[in-house]
């Protein structure tokens, strides 16, 4: 560490003035509050990574907003789940969220609060949602926490609670990526690559085909005893100029109203209810390129140039991922090929490529 690195973590130690669990225990204890204030919780059951969680609202206001991407893993109510996630807003259940105990340098670049975070407490703070998310490993309790629903972002709609759900799996030996993933009950394929690449369009596409849709963004992915692929959230996005492409899923848009300044987000399991996986054996792992050529095909690559399109995006967006992560995905990566999928401009063969690969064993 540097002469400067030494002073600054000097100076942020200093003025941090709670020890985390002292922080969420105040935290929690404002959730409580807030559920006492509207009369009680709406209580949401879901097997996401063969696990149970419990999504414990205070009323009902954050409901629709954070519970459409889970739908298709919604189970009944269990007695004791294996995670509990307590949701809430000062708008709705007028309680407020105590002030932060920290200042604006505290902040790190994926929204990690310095001096929050140790071995039981993860802390974070997204900017772009203003959502305070905190997670206890050792009692497998979580705290999400908006000032209201109404500032809560489309894409949050679309991949919620993403950070605690990161943190908690991770614990289980389950990595989350940034990638896609289709395929059959018997197998399927990782989609992977930079925003642009054809991803989107290759995952949504295959809803109109013999093809089973896992996910378009975020996966889980689990190594043991062999690499598989888990679905967390059924939704899907496409950039709004582009949507003409697949003229089958515009009447499904849930924002077609905003599309001049999001994206177009699609909740698919209430559309497609019957084209929704919730897992498979990973085969392959495919990178999407597009070629402006009419036909797509598949050429071969290695590991390398494999871990090299899912690494990179999958650190830079979640918080906490590191050494470990890049083992856990080298490992996974390692046991399947790895292809680049040369996305042609007629999208109909490109399911039929996907088909004919799984189709080969």
């Amino acid at each position: 560490m540097s002469t400067d690195q030494s002073v600054q973590s000097s100076v942020l130690t200093k003025t941090v003035a709670k020890e985390p669990l002292a922080f969420f225990n105040e935290i929690y204890d404002a959730y409580e509050n807030a559920e006492n204030a509207v009369g009680g919780s709406v209580d949401c059951f879901y097997r996401i990574g063969g696990y149970v969680i419990r999504l414990r609202f205070a009323g009902s206001a954050l409901v629709p907003y954070l519970t459409p991407a889970l739908a298709h893993l919604a189970i009944e109510p269990v007695p004791e789940p294996a995670l509990t996630i307590c949701l809430w807003d000062s708008q709705s259940t007028n309680t407020k969220m105590p002030p932060p105990p920290w200042q604006g340098q505290h902040h790190l670049k994926r929204g990690e609060i310095y001096g929050f975070n140790d071995e039981r407490i993860h802390t974070t703070f997204q900017w772009g949602v203003s959502a305070l998310s905190l997670l206890d490993r050792d009692r497998n309790l979580g705290v999400y926490w908006v000032n209201t629903s109404e500032q809560i972002p489309y894409w949050e709609t679309g991949s919620p609670l993403r950070i605690i759900f990161h943190v908690w799996m991770r614990q289980r030996g389950i990595q989350m990526v940034h990638a896609g993933a289709v395929g059959l009950p018997s197998g399927g394929v990782l989609l992977v690559g930079r925003g642009g690449s054809g991803k989107s369009t290759t995952a949504l596409c295959c809803l109109n085909s013999e093809l089973f849709y896992a996910s378009d963004d975020y996966t889980l992915l689990a190594s043991e005893p062999s690499p598989t692929a888990l679905s967390i959230y059924n939704t899907g996005k496409k950039k709004s100029d582009d949507v003409e492409r697949l003229p089958f899923l515009k009447s499904v848009i849930s924002n077609s109203d905003r599309l001049d300044t999001e994206k177009a987000l699609y909740f698919l399991y209430e559309h497609f209810p019957e084209k929704i996986i919730s897992s498979f054996p990973l085969k392959a792992l495919l990178i999407p390129r597009i070629t402006g050529k009419t036909d797509t095909s598949l050429t071969p690559t290695s590991s390398t140039v494999g871990l090299a399109a899912l690494v990179p995006s999958t650190i830079a967006q979640l918080p906490g991922a590191g050494k470990e992560a890049c083992q856990m995905m080298m490992r996974i990566v390692k046991q399947i090929p790895c292809y680049s999928l040369n996305l042609g401009t007629d999208i109909g063969q490109i399911p039929d490529v996907i088909l004919k690969l799984l189709s080969q064993g």
